[in-house]
């Protein structure tokens, strides 16, 4: 197939996909279009109790003994949008512009993580001008909060060979990644009057770069809920007393939040010394971050209009003490890789209702000991604030692979194809095939796709070349795997 024509295909089942609100969680709707795509252009069919869909395509003639091959995408998306942007992630279509150059979307994440992955299998699946052997594509449901792969029947992964298509750097290629842990602290709230004499202070930080909490933890982005949560400590560490109306940020639990704001009552006659201690705190924040959030917005305002009911000063100060004490940030960097992160963890969204309070902190490693750490650490701070902590949505780390022939296909291919080598990486990020490693140890993975930037933010991108560069290279591998995999 020509290769615009195979991009031209690519864009618009992109497209397509576009239109389907699929956050985590809620991913009938997407469920349901890709099953019956697959039905509309008669092709084997089934899906999970979790709503994930399993495409078979049959060998093409006289390919019927290659080995199976399983191409692999979530059907998921992180939702976010720009501050002051209308946007319901369960009903609203992502509106995706096209400059020529790159994808973007109008105000809100492009989804291109993972829905370009998605749309290149159903390329693949309907491009029957390759020769190939048995063609098996998984499209996920719920990769983005807590990974719901895991749980895949094993015989769905029953192949030799398995592509993921999850890998945002085109000309790189991962072959091993981080595991991790969802950990979430919990507290009843036990709200009360406000004293009398108080005054009513908001605090807001906004405009943060924000990002992947995995790939993107260690380029010095700010934690906007940590920062407000230092500056509450610093109020209290100068003798003002404060009790928290309310205190929110965040929007995924897997990215650096952009943005945070808590409603505080403090003392009529702290108000000075609350400037001050704000005015320090700016200082500070300028002279750590100044030349990286160049666009961050600190924002205090005082008030005498009272809220109805606050935290208590105990459960307010324990809470903005242990959300500044969580590990947040880098732990660890590996001794052995260049620039790799070992292990960090990231306080992902906060939420207070009237009922309970609730943060996440997702702790990623690729070393099981340090993993272990953190979230001793963190079970350890749970204890000392008197918070209740569980940890779940364990994500398991796939380790590399030295004999991989995959990765010497597709690193052939790729020379072939550009000119260029092609860059072998780990990734401080969890990737599905981890779950897949756990589940057939036998199968030889790799993940590649084409250059996206500031995923899980509304200045996410996709680069329309690298797009048909991946549809191209897919080829190239599926082929050589059909004519040439016996004499590898």
């Amino acid at each position: 197939m020509d290769k615009q024509k195979a991009l031209g295909i690519v864009l618009e089942e992109f497209y397509k996909i576009a239109e389907i609100p699929r956050p985590s969680h809620h991913e009938e709707k997407i469920s349901e279009y890709l099953y019956q795509w697959a039905v509309r252009h008669g092709l084997k069919a089934e899906k999970d109790h979790m709503g994930n869909v399993i495409i078979d395509k049959p060998a093409s003639e006289g390919r019927e003994d290659a080995p199976r091959t399983i191409l692999q995408a979530h059907m998921d998306m992180v939702c976010v949008a720009e501050e002051g942007v209308v946007y319901n992630p369960f009903t609203d279509a992502i509106k995706v512009v096209n400059d020529g150059e790159r994808l973007t979307a109008e105000g809100t994440s492009l989804g291109a993580d993972n829905g370009i992955g998605v749309a290149l299998c159903l390329y693949i699946l309907q491009d029957d001008s390759l020769r190939h052997g048995a063609l098996r594509v998984i499209l996920t449901t719920n990769e983005e909060d807590g990974m719901d792969s895991i749980a895949l029947n094993p015989k769905y992964l029953e192949g030799d060979y398995l592509v993921n298509l999850d890998w945002e750097t085109i000309g790189s290629l991962c072959d091993s990644c981080a595991g991790g842990d969802l950990c979430y602290y919990s507290r009843e709230t036990d709200w009360e009057e406000p004293p009398a004499g108080s005054k009513t202070l908001t605090l807001q930080l906004n405009g943060l770069l924000g990002g992947h909490s995995g790939v993107g933890i260690n380029l010095g982005h700010t934690n906007a809920i940590v920062s407000i949560a230092t500056l509450l400590s610093m109020l209290k560490q100068d003798g003002i007393c404060f009790r928290i109306a309310s205190f929110f940020g965040g929007q995924a639990k897997n990215a650096i939040p952009a943005s945070a704001a808590a409603e505080i009552v403090i003392p009529k006659e702290a108000v000075e010394k609350s400037l001050q201690v704000i005015e320090h705190f700016r200082e500070e924040f300028a002279a750590a971050y100044g030349n990286i959030e160049k666009d961050a917005e600190i924002q205090a305002v005082f008030s005498d209009k009272i809220p109805q009911k606050v935290l208590s000063m105990e459960t307010s100060c324990s809470l903005a003490d242990l959300m500044t004490a969580v590990p947040n940030n880098v732990h660890t960097m590996s001794p052995f890789i260049d620039g790799l992160v070992e292990s960090s963890s990231n306080l992902g969204v906060l939420s207070i209702d009237k009922d309970m309070i609730e943060f996440s902190v997702f702790a990623r490693s690729s070393v099981a000991y340090q993993a272990t750490q953190i979230i001793t650490i963190c079970r350890a701070l749970a204890e000392h604030f008197r918070f209740a902590f569980r940890c779940d949505g364990h994500v398991p780390g796939w380790a590399v692979n030295p004999n991989s022939r995959l990765t010497r296909i597709a690193c052939e291919q790729y020379k072939k194809l550009t000119g260029e080598d092609m860059v072998i990486e780990a990734v401080h990020a969890g990737v599905e095939c981890g779950a897949f490693a756990e589940k057939n140890p036998c199968l030889d993975m790799i993940s590649i796709g084409p250059t996206l930037t500031d995923v899980h933010t509304p200045n996410e991108t996709c680069r329309i070349a690298d797009v048909q560069t991946i549809a191209e290279l897919l080829r190239m591998i599926l082929k050589t795997i059909a004519e040439s995999d016996a004499t590898l």
